[in-house]
């Protein structure tokens, strides 16, 4: 498979012969062992490959005992370390698209294209919107990620009225509580901006869509005016840690955000991520992106 169909995929290598292109849910793809790019690491292009088992092996689904405090502090960290160290082995590119309904059941959709490219020193996850004729659109994020240190967010819009370049401005960690090109997908969660923030725990060690997971809770201390103060992530124990749910929460307590994956598709033997949706529980909106995959015979 060219892993730069692949990249923003979840890539499922099933045990069964199946020769057939189906589409699955993620919560019900059974008996088959996946393997991935690296992804979740320090962008959301990173984190969607890097899923290492299947959602359907069935495993004991006792919940263990609560952890000791200083234990659970000393567990996250040592998690987020291990997802923050991850990085990209290639340059990868993709297309698809971003879909927004609104409380009103209105619907619109984006042509977006995606990229990861990777230096000695650094590497960028970039999302930049386009025309309906596949040239540049309206708006490009680029997220620069160098080892430990904080992500650095640029972001480009459209020209002003005369111009002729687009003006790229710097966006601050407090700056990237903004949607993306008019989504539910903010910039902070497309940097993962979360897993930067001081305050990290495990909450428990939980199943979840029958997947051994770490619960994560990320706090923001000083939390933006209708911005996340804190969000609670499954992640898999598995290495390399791919995500499985995350809920993002403001300052009153009340659930903002719901992220999941969703439709898988098996191409050529491998189950891909196809789509993932955010749900703002606050405006009743969601945002699907839906990754463009190449099937058999095409």
């Amino acid at each position: 498979m060219n892993r730069s169909r692949a990249h923003l995929a979840w890539i499922f290598h099933t045990r069964m012969e199946t020769p057939t292109v189906r589409r699955v849910r993620a919560r019900g793809v059974q008996g088959c062992e996946i393997s991935g790019l690296g992804f979740l690491s320090r962008s959301l292009l990173l984190l969607l490959a890097s899923s290492a088992a299947c959602f359907g092996q069935r495993q004991n689904d006792l919940r263990p005992p609560p952890l000791d405090p200083v234990q659970a502090v000393k567990e996250a960290r040592a998690l987020v370390a291990d997802m923050l160290a991850q990085k990209p082995d290639q340059n990868t590119t993709n297309t698809g698209q971003v879909r927004i309904r609104d409380a009103a059941d209105h619907e619109r959709e984006i042509p977006v294209r995606f990229e990861i490219t990777a230096t000695p020193t650094n590497w960028a996850s970039v999302y930049e919107t386009l025309a309906p004729d596949g040239g540049p659109g309206g708006m490009k994020l680029t997220v620069i990620h160098s080892d430990a240190r904080p992500n650095r967010y640029w972001l480009t819009g459209q020209p002003e009225p005369g111009a002729t370049n687009a003006v790229s401005r710097e966006l601050t960690p407090d700056q990237t509580m903004i949607p993306f090109a008019g989504s539910d997908f903010w910039v902070a969660d497309l940097g993962l901006e979360f897993l930067y923030w001081p305050r990290q725990r495990l909450l428990r060690k939980e199943m979840r869509h029958s997947k051994s997971c770490d619960v994560l809770e990320s706090i923001n201390p000083a939390p933006v005016p209708g911005g996340y103060s804190r969000v609670v992530s499954w992640i898999m124990i598995e290495k390399p840690h791919g995500l499985v749910h995350a809920d993002a929460f403001n300052a009153k307590g009340e659930r903002m955000k719901q992220f999941d994956p969703t439709n898988l598709e098996k191409i050529q033997g491998d189950y891909q991520l196809e789509e993932m949706e955010m749900v703002n529980r606050l405006t009743h909106s969601h945002t699907w992106i839906k990754f463009n995959l190449q099937h058999e015979g095409g």
